[in-house]
């Protein structure tokens, strides 16, 4: 992922708006798969998941582990929509061509 300068907002614990364009590959019970193609998402998250980035990015976490906190909100939040399809859905975000964040 490219490298960021995300700075904690007094909004960090309201929710807000990640936009990115990147490839992302799936897992579930089926077996897995990658998505070849690009993907732009435009996803509302709820503060939580800054609070959690932000708490990672501050103690030290590697860009590898923000990915990660960033992919499981949109797993949670974009593909499994809060719970209400796809259960059992690994996601796994790939390739960043770049990413925004609105608060």
């Amino acid at each position: 992922m490219p490298e960021t300068d995300i700075r904690p907002h007094p909004g960090a614990r309201a929710p807000h708006v990640l936009l990115q364009q990147r490839r992302v590959g799936y897992s579930a019970a089926g077996g897995s798969t990658d998505d070849p193609r690009q993907r732009t998402i435009t996803q509302k998250m709820p503060g939580d998941v800054a609070q959690r980035l932000y708490a990672a990015r501050d103690a030290g976490a590697s860009q590898a582990e923000q990915e990660r906190i960033l992919a499981e909100g949109l797993r949670e939040h974009y593909f499994k929509d809060n719970g209400r399809r796809a259960a059992g859905l690994d996601v796994e975000l790939n390739d960043i061509a770049w990413m925004g964040v609105e608060l």
